[in-house]
């Protein structure tokens, strides 16, 4: 029987830029396996991990959130999910209880992709993290011994199909930038922040009508979520008018090879083309791009793609919070209360948000938080397209700070050796005939 790889994962930034190269980095894998997936709760999470993860046709079973604590509580197998006996575990996002929990259940050692935080140090065989800052957080001597910093997965994530040179020719403009928006992939954000990037691309192409644009729309995001956020709440406090028509249905079916997903036309005049599964390809594309912090940040610089990173926190009740104090921002009506307290206090202390300045611990591109409009998003980004002298030393800067790729080929290193470890050579032989 082949070996169990079993992997937690939580939100799309996780799925997107940590799940996937480590997925395809496993081809290189010694012994057969069979990888199954567990989905945790997850106060970040899209709704739609679970989906998105089984499309990945190297995936043999998805288990979603209910599943995942009642097998950990109870031993309950989840359905269809017959253990091998032999395995590993890997923490790939989330909370590392659930990855420690079922390396317990499973009696199968555990390895653990972090940012730095290290508990439950005695279930997993090894740590593993993106940046030298992150392994100086560790500070047990023995759990130093066995952490090893392997660099960025989400550079390994990257894979633009196409060069900017022939992305500009497909998307018909050749002699002037191209503007990118990434309205982001949870709910919550996505229904809000369409509208407002949205309103702040009229306002651009006012000033500059021969500015390409382009939606990159989330897998984690479905048409319907779409139709809706050009009407919800955020739609109406913007004054955002639009209607989206699918590929082929009174709107564009395709920009050369690149299938669009469908159209956004504004009560302005604006027609924005939509895409699914092209992310790479149009950051590789745009001059600039507006995005809110996250995985996207990190992609953008890998590619050196200069962006405006927004945070509006008009309405930071909305805005999901991790553990107690997403307990108690859940409570009815005091939930709200405390949120809108809680919220810009958090941020106040953060002195960046945005990945690439994070790692270079300085501003390189612009972040605006707080309670800002489409109008000052619009200016910044008006002042860099207007730049281009400025946005060449963004993008060289931003290469430069993210690191280089092949993470995942080194954590999947990792995983092979703790499975040597764990089984004696005359085991997994016998096993795997």
């Amino acid at each position: 029987m082949p070996l169990d790889i079993i992997i937690t994962v939580n939100s799309p930034g996780e799925v997107s830029g940590w799940l996937k190269p480590v997925v395809d980095a496993l081809q290189d894998f010694p012994w057969p396996y069979r990888l199954t997936v567990f989905i945790p709760p997850c106060p970040f999470a899209s709704g739609a991990e679970s989906r998105v993860v089984a499309e990945l046709p190297q995936v043999k079973q998805v288990i979603g959130a209910e599943e995942t604590v009642r097998f950990i509580i109870t031993g309950k197998l989840p359905a269809e999910f017959n253990p091998a006996g032999k395995g590993i575990i890997l923490f790939l996002g989330g909370d590392l209880t659930y990855a420690a929990l079922l390396a317990k259940r499973l009696r199968y050692p555990a390895v653990a992709y972090t940012e730095g935080l290290t508990n439950w140090t005695n279930s997993f065989a090894r740590f593993a993290t993106a940046y030298p800052w992150m392994a100086d957080k560790v500070k047990k001597p023995a759990v130093k011994r066995k952490t090893e910093v392997i660099g960025n997965l989400m550079l390994d994530a990257v894979n633009p199909e196409y060069s900017k040179e022939q992305m500009k020719k497909l998307m018909g403009n050749e002699e002037a930038p191209g503007l990118l928006l990434l309205p982001g992939s949870r709910p919550v954000h996505f229904q809000y922040m369409l509208a407002f990037y949205m309103k702040t691309a009229e306002k651009i192409k006012a000033q500059m009508p021969s500015l390409g644009m382009a939606v990159s729309i989330s897998p984690f995001v479905t048409e319907e979520q779409l139709v809706a956020a050009l009407s919800d709440w955020g739609a109406r406090e913007w004054g955002v008018s639009a209607t989206y028509s699918p590929a082929g249905k009174g709107s564009l079916d395709s920009v050369g090879p690149l299938k669009v997903l469908g159209e956004i036309k504004t009560a302005t005049g604006l027609r924005l083309p939509c895409f699914h599964h092209q992310q790479y390809s149009l950051m590789n594309w745009a001059d600039l791009a507006l995005t809110i912090p996250g995985t996207n940040t990190v992609e953008l610089a890998a590619l050196g793609v200069p962006m405006v990173v927004t945070i509006p926190l008009n309405h930071p009740e909305k805005i999901p919070l991790e553990g107690l104090a997403g307990l108690i921002g859940g409570l009815p009506l005091l939930g709200k209360v405390l949120k809108r307290k809680l919220v810009p206090k958090f941020l106040a202390k953060i002195k960046f948000t945005a990945w690439p300045n994070r790692l270079a611990k300085a501003e390189i591109v612009p972040e605006l938080i707080g309670k800002i409009s489409p109008d000052q998003v619009a200016e910044a980004a008006l002042g860099m397209l207007q730049d281009k002298a400025g946005l060449t030393q963004i993008s060289q800067r931003l290469k430069g700070v993210v690191g280089e790729p092949g993470a995942a080929k080194r954590l999947v290193r990792i995983l092979e050796e703790v499975v040597r470890t764990a089984y004696p050579s005359t085991v997994l032989t016998a096993s795997m005939s």
